[in-house]
């Protein structure tokens, strides 16, 4: 029969191995090192602003009855005289005449591509280079969402495939291809019979000038112009940002044209918000939700009141987004910082006083320094590629070529976040 003591005596030994090995499992591993990818990171200081276009504007009137379609994209530049817009008798007149204006540009594309008939392959090389160069278009166009632009694009594409087809097809020494008479064919038989279904005439709306086309028009045309600085009061910019739009007194307005790329926007800013900007500075700024930031000039600042000031900014770049409304919501770039982004709490200091962070290599810890560009709450952005000084110690980077310095954070590394009785080479397992 066991004493009790000696149930005592185990129990307790028991315990104690227990203990060494949770404590050595605990301590190899740096007693629960958190640790955190370092990645790249975008933030930008910006003051938002609401303010108002000017722009010089021309309505287009065009009165009538039956289905009116445009022929451009809103923000796209049009020539005196040139179509901008289609009234057909019925929505099936206007369905039949736009696949005929696409089967008719397929057919141009065919011809086009027959011409190298008779050719030898030396041009391959450069077809090959507008296919992948047309491709690469329509992508980018497709992930900035401008699908007016990749589809416009759509024929150049084809178009460079029907050469390449033509170039390869023809047997070695004839210089002879088939071609595509039967393809032109049938599409031009389809054209006909399309025309054949239209019940009506088609009339046209030509501009009136050259200009930069929009669809929808807002009731300020030719109140608020380009040069109008000395109207845009607080009182008046107020005014429209609380009505952006009211009737345009006429049934018949259909459009209007912006008579230049250049445009300015009248906003009333806090002074806080304006410290260090004057009158001719570049600044930069977005346009409501586009990722985009445009080019700036301050052309005029006027204190109204005590804490105010009217900013009159103008830009040279005109798009889609910049020609919907009267109104929008605007964000002045202050500052913005791109790095690698760092927990606050991941940050250390050396023996020589150096900021930095722990980092895992392998099965050790090690120390890399930081250099800090922006500082938020809990997180630091670092830079990204920290060279090596030169001999004059400026760090210009004015050399030819230019060494990373591998003491610094780099991307991807594992930062250490949190861990107890850390150290330069601490072996974790």
């Amino acid at each position: 029969m066991k004493s009790p003591w000696m149930t005592v005596v185990v129990a307790i030994v028991s315990l104690f191995v227990l203990l060494v090995a949770m404590g050595q499992l605990f301590f190899s591993r740096g007693a629960q090192i958190s640790t955190e990818v370092a990645y790249t990171y975008d933030h930008e200081v910006n003051v938002p602003f609401d303010g108002v276009y000017m722009r010089d504007e021309t309505l287009i009137y065009n009165s009538g009855t039956g289905i009116l379609t445009f022929e451009n994209a809103d923000g796209t530049k049009v020539g005196k005289s040139s179509v901008i817009a289609r009234r057909y008798k019925s929505e099936g007149d206007s369905a039949y005449l736009r696949e005929i204006e696409a089967l008719n540009k397929q057919i141009e594309v065919l011809n086009s591509a027959e011409k190298l008939i008779g050719t030898d392959s030396s041009q391959l090389e450069a077809i090959s280079i507008q296919i992948n160069e047309s491709h690469s278009d329509i992508v980018s166009a497709v992930i900035a969402g401008d699908y007016a632009s990749a589809g416009a694009k759509q024929n150049s594409l084809l178009e460079a495939m029907c050469k390449r087809e033509i170039t390869l097809e023809q047997p070695e020494g004839s210089g002879q291809s088939q071609g595509y008479a039967a393809k032109k064919e049938a599409l031009n038989q389809e054209v006909s019979r399309l025309q054949s279904l239209i019940s009506g005439s088609v009339q046209e709306v030509a501009a009136g000038s050259a200009g930069y086309f929009v669809s929808n028009v807002d009731g300020y045309e030719g109140e608020i112009g380009y040069d109008d600085i000395s109207k845009m009061t607080e009182e008046k910019i107020n005014e429209i940002i609380a009505n952006p739009k009211k009737s345009t007194g006429a049934n018949s307005v259909i459009g209007k044209l912006i008579a230049d790329y250049h445009w300015r926007i009248a906003a009333v800013i806090n002074n806080e918000n304006l410290v260090g900007i004057s009158e001719g500075d570049t600044v930069n700024i977005r346009v409501g939700s586009d990722g985009r930031q445009l080019e700036a000039e301050v052309v005029s600042l006027e204190q109204s009141g005590e804490n105010e000031a009217i900013c009159i900014f103008e830009c040279d770049e005109l798009n889609s987004t910049v020609v919907m409304g009267r109104t929008a919501r605007f964000k002045l770039i202050i500052n913005s910082y791109g790095g690698l982004r760092v927990p606050r709490k991941a940050l250390r200091y050396d023996e020589n006083g150096e900021r930095g962070v722990f980092v895992e290599r392998g099965q050790t810890i090690v120390f890399k320094k930081v250099d800090v560009i922006y500082w938020a709450d809990d997180y630091v952005i670092c830079r990204q590629n920290v060279y090596q000084k030169s001999d004059d110690e400026s760090g210009s980077g004015d050399d030819e070529e230019q060494v990373i310095d591998e003491d610094y954070l780099k991307l991807y590394d594992i930062i250490v976040t949190e861990g107890k009785d850390l150290y330069d080479g601490k072996f974790i397992g």
